[in-house]
């Protein structure tokens, strides 16, 4: 009875590292498509997924260097000088993994002070993927507002916001 129930419990266990295993492998690689908001506009798209199934975040630095990131954890901090300077900052503030679906959520920052200007920019993303037999399906909702000013005046824009969508293809 006790060699039974150690069998079963074995076989849990490999069920549960193979699903892991399974549905890692599905999100992992690159794909590409094409999104598409409501007011018609279209944007082509390359998501590359690590081998844990998370979404690799790339960025180019001042100096030219191209770096990429996996966004796997909530707090995760990514702060880099792009080229033409100013200070950008990336935090993820939400990871959600279930079978055939992933969702991140993240907040970015950019700052830049020239010659007594200050400009300053906020933008949320939520990215959505879920397998679908067509696919990958991709979702993005982005909120996004800037300001502008001086030492005497700061102005800026009503937030924008824009919803794309799209099925994307494995490319390897």
């Amino acid at each position: 009875m006790k060699m039974k129930r150690l069998v079963c419990m074995g076989v849990m266990v490999m069920a549960l590292v193979m699903s892991d295993t399974i549905e890692a492998a599905d999100l992992t690689g690159a794909w590409k498509g094409l999104l598409s908001s409501a007011d018609g506009s279209q944007a082509e798209v390359q998501i590359d997924f690590s081998p844990q199934g998370f979404p690799l975040y790339s960025y180019t630095n001042n100096k030219g260097l191209t770096r990429q990131v996996e966004l796997s954890h909530v707090g995760q901090t990514v702060e880099y000088v792009p080229p033409g300077g100013g200070v950008q900052r990336m935090v993820v503030e939400r990871v959600e993994k279930g079978q055939g679906r992933l969702s991140v959520g993240i907040v970015g920052s950019f700052e830049r002070a020239s010659q007594g200007y200050l400009d300053q920019r906020q933008e949320a993303a939520l990215f959505e993927y879920a397998l679908v037999p067509g696919g990958l399906k991709m979702r993005v909702t982005t909120s996004s507002t800037s300001h502008f000013g001086d030492k005497d005046l700061m102005v800026g824009g009503d937030p924008d916001a824009v919803v794309a969508e799209g099925v994307l293809q494995k490319l390897r």
